[in-house]
């Protein structure tokens, strides 16, 4: 019991440091470039140059649910080959989130993307080099220099939906006090809140299992298959049923509010017998992924 108080107390310092308010001033201050980058832009589209969706799926979430922008989620390799190259009169500015294991791509979609004309802003996970940054010359890089990458892209994403959304909006403010209040209180208050939880889930990821999750709550399911060391496979939630003859354990990650869109998989447990495991944060599905991938840090 006194090694996991004191495991916990170091996890909540940590990740005080990666929520200081110097931190998030600083996330405040370069998700301006992304506001004043959408507010300029008729049509945006988010895309991702890496295995990590979350980001720019995200994006299209909260941009379309409190600003009146239209910002819509496409899958790199589809605008590289089939929307850049013929959308001549009707180019869209695209959003690129790039961690560092998608310079590569990076490098192809830029090209495609500044040949065909396309207003680009980049958020990245780190510096670029001197080729890339001659490539985006004349575009908008946002680098985030960071190790955090699932958790400050959203972070900035939500700060930048603030910036754009209207000023009555009450969405909008309770958003906007939430990221205000990320600091060690509120860690520990999320830490009780889900102790319980956190205790079984560790028991339950043990064991082979597929992870599963609704559409705010992806980039949880990317941090536990993508950056945890857990027996695990990601599936979007209408595959499942395909894969639980192989491993009958899933993993579902969701909110409150997107609980029906995943009945079909919890109700594998009844007719398949497969065993179920539901982690729900009970908040709006704009800042939950935040709070659920802090989390996540405690398992």
């Amino acid at each position: 019991m006194r090694e996991e108080l004191e495991r916990r107390a170091d996890l909540i310092e940590v990740l005080s440091r990666k929520l200081s308010k110097d931190r998030i001033d600083e996330l405040r201050s370069k998700s301006l470039s992304i506001a004043d980058f959408i507010k300029s832009s008729s049509k945006v589209i988010t895309t991702t140059s890496d295995f990590y969706e979350s980001p720019a799926r995200y994006a299209s979430i909260i941009f379309s649910s409190i600003t009146d922008k239209d910002v819509r989620y496409v899958d790199s390799e589809d605008l590289m080959y089939y929307i850049a190259p013929y959308d001549e009169s009707r180019e869209s500015s695209v959003i690129i989130y790039s961690s560092s294991e998608g310079l590569h791509n990076l490098r192809l979609l830029t090209d495609q993307l500044t040949w065909t004309n396309h207003r680009v802003l980049v958020v990245t996970q780190s510096k670029l080099g001197e080729d890339l940054e001659y490539r985006l010359s004349g575009n908008v890089v946002v680098n985030l220099d960071t190790d955090e990458w699932l958790l400050h892209t959203h972070i900035i994403t939500s700060l930048a939906a603030g910036e754009l959304a209207p000023s009555e909006s009450l969405r909008k403010a309770r958003i906007v006090k939430e990221l205000n209040s990320l600091d060690a209180k509120l860690l520990e208050d999320l830490l009780q809140a889900y102790d319980n939880v956190l205790r079984e889930l560790r028991k339950f990821v043990a064991e082979p299992f597929i992870t599963t999750a609704s559409p705010s709550m992806w980039g949880v399911a990317e941090e536990v298959v993508y950056k945890r060391s857990f027996n695990t496979y990601l599936v979007r939630p209408e595959a499942v049923p395909r894969h639980v003859s192989k491993v009958r354990r899933v993993l579902i990650i969701s909110t409150d509010v997107e609980e029906y869109s995943l009945k079909s998989v919890r109700g594998l447990s009844i007719t398949q017998g497969v065993e179920v495991f539901s982690l729900n944060v009970r908040t709006d599905p704009l800042t939950s992924p935040i709070y659920g991938l802090l989390l996540i840090e405690f398992l």
